[in-house]
């Protein structure tokens, strides 16, 4: 099956906007999750206020999509293209967090997160410069 790079960025989006989204309800599950101690663990409280957490269990739902995106993606792409493209990530998390969780973000963070788009800049220009080479089958 062969995947157009149009129908792969909107793959790409789409996983990356749901981890983004499973993230942001992950911890806004965890903090209303009773903090973890030793006792909590051997009578299995923590776990079970984790688990019947429903912002938690959709926020994993929503990683579980985002899973089930990446290895789409990579039964149809290049690892070497698409693993360093899931790197938007690291934009789309923090931004979510800055959003929705009120998380402040340090200006050494967003440096950071500046490296990581020019990389990912490279990344899809290289493969752009890898697919105009033609074949040399002889």
């Amino acid at each position: 099956m062969s995947f157009s790079r149009k129908k792969i960025w909107l793959l790409l989006l789409t996983g990356l906007v749901s981890e983004a989204v499973g993230f942001v309800l992950i911890k806004k599950g965890l903090v209303q999750v009773p903090v973890f101690t030793t006792s909590s663990m051997t009578s299995f409280t923590f776990l079970y206020s984790i688990v019947k957490n429903p912002q938690v269990l959709l926020g994993t739902a929503f990683e579980a999509l985002h899973f089930g995106v990446l290895m789409e993606l990579l039964s149809v792409s290049d690892v070497s293209y698409i693993i360093p493209l899931t790197s938007i990530g690291y934009i789309l998390t923090p931004i979510s967090a800055l959003l929705f969780l009120s998380e402040g973000i340090p200006p050494v963070r967003w440096a950071g997160i500046f490296f990581v788009c020019a990389g990912v800049m490279l990344v899809s220009f290289s493969d752009r410069q890898h697919r105009k080479k033609p074949d040399l089958v002889t």
